[in-house]
């Protein structure tokens, strides 16, 4: 028998994952989809910050959501799959929008039992706010195509001022092989840098967005945002990137502005030209509600950035070095992201420091309990800011974040109510990521 080449049109839908037979005549036809999946009789929290809609059922068909519906309203397809979540409720699979991947574990094994561990406790996309693009890319493959258990990963190019290569000793290790400054991932930039093919050989690593992250003038920080979104990505920096501060920031149409605390520099008298004093801003003196700090949550407001408040790093800064931060930035960036949130500015979740597999939970789950306590918010915004929310800032809002009809299937199955505490939220039964079960203990 003779073995033919695959066609072209094969050999694309191979690429695309799709199971395709042969018929007479070279036709090609796919064949009979996977049996529907039916999670019944489920109270649903989606995620928009709608109210929690009891006695549900959502439909699941491979990877998606295919439809949400009260149960026994319409008849189940045939073969369903029905798995009867009476006195379960679910979330949206977890976004933690403030991660640094490359450097948590020591190989790939390692790699993959933080991530797995991650999984587990809800979270099943991360924002990665620059490191290796070389780890991170790998990461990112093997978690898009279910290679292992890990949440999807979005990562970022980081780009900064000469200066700040110099001072950081954790850039050598993100680019080891390369010159420091030089790596596309990892690049010093200045006036005389060209944004266009900066840009262009930063999107090629696969990232998704550049950080802006220090010792940039803001000009060349406004040219550096214009051309990632000419480029398709998106702009994420500190709430002030060193001399520039948050009111530029926000002007060069960044789209996220990291750590609420940094805001308090918008009021401070002068901003240094070293990133490195970031978290030694005077809480004690500036108000949250200095009237220039509340005309950047406004700006923020009306071009629709996001604040990602990371409030949780901030609380453990202060308990475990007293001396590595201004006293009470804490508090301060507590306050500041409840004026934020009472303002209309989007609030995400986001960690700076997911955890590791000898914690109980992620470490989102902590900041989602700050949000509530620190920041006022009810328990049902701080599911939004760790779905919906954290979704749009990693630019995942078409495919993840809410449980609606037609995005990927990443749900959270709780054994308690997340609305009455969300502590509940932890009470995870099991967790779907693109429509597969894992559950707690070995699933």
């Amino acid at each position: 028998m003779r073995r033919c080449l695959p066609s072209p049109l094969g050999t694309v839908l191979a690429l695309l994952g799709v199971v395709t037979v042969s018929v007479p005549g070279g036709a090609v036809a796919q064949r009979a989809p996977e049996p529907t999946l039916a999670l019944t009789h489920v109270t649903l929290v989606d995620g928009t910050g709608a109210p929690p809609q009891s006695d549900r059922t959502i439909l699941v068909r491979g990877d998606r959501i295919a439809a949400v519906f009260a149960s026994g309203t319409r008849p189940l397809p045939d073969s369903t799959r029905v798995e009867d979540l009476r006195g379960r409720y679910v979330i949206p699979g977890l976004i933690d929008a403030h991660v640094h991947l490359s450097g948590s574990a020591p190989d790939a094994t390692g790699y993959e039992e933080l991530l797995r561990w991650m999984l587990l406790g809800g979270v099943t996309a991360v924002r990665d706010m620059a490191g290796d693009a070389r780890v991170l890319a790998y990461l990112a493959r093997a978690a898009g195509l279910d290679e292992i258990a890990a949440p999807d990963v979005r990562y970022s190019a980081l780009m900064a001022g000469p200066t700040f290569f110099a001072e950081d000793a954790r850039v050598a290790g993100a680019s080891e092989g390369v010159m420091v400054g030089a790596a596309p991932w990892m690049r010093a930039v200045t006036s005389a840098t060209d944004p266009r093919l900066a840009v262009a050989e930063a999107k090629g690593t696969g990232a998704t967005a550049l950080k802006l992250y220090a010792n940039l003038p803001a000009s060349l920080l406004a040219d550096l945002t214009r051309e990632a979104h000419r480029a398709g990505l998106l702009a994420w920096a500190h709430a002030t990137v060193f001399p520039t501060k948050p009111s530029e920031v926000v002007a060069a149409g960044v789209d996220v502005l990291s750590h609420s605390a940094y805001l308090v520099w918008e009021a401070a008298p002068h901003v240094p030209q070293d990133y490195s004093v970031r978290a030694m801003g005077d809480f004690a003196h500036i108000r949250p509600d200095d009237p220039r700090i509340l005309a950047v949550l406004d700006s923020m407001k009306a071009r629709g950035a996001i604040l990602d408040p990371t409030l949780w790093v901030f609380e453990r800064t202060e308990l475990s070095r007293p001396d590595g931060a201004g006293t009470g930035i804490a508090e301060w960036g507590a306050a500041v992201t409840r004026l934020a949130h009472e303002r209309g500015v989007l609030v995400d979740a986001g960690t700076d420091g997911m955890g590791s597999p000898d914690d109980t939970v992620p470490n989102l789950h902590r900041e989602m309990a700050s949000l509530v306590v620190h920041a006022g918010f009810t328990p049902l915004e701080a599911i939004s800011a760790a779905t919906r929310v954290a979704a749009m800032a990693a630019g995942l809002e078409a495919t993840h974040g809410t449980v609606s009809p037609g995005k990927l299937a990443d749900l959270v199955v709780l054994s308690a109510d997340p609305i009455r505490d969300i502590a509940n939220a932890r009470s995870i039964v099991r967790v779907y990521k693109h429509g597969r079960a894992y559950e707690p203990g070995g699933g």
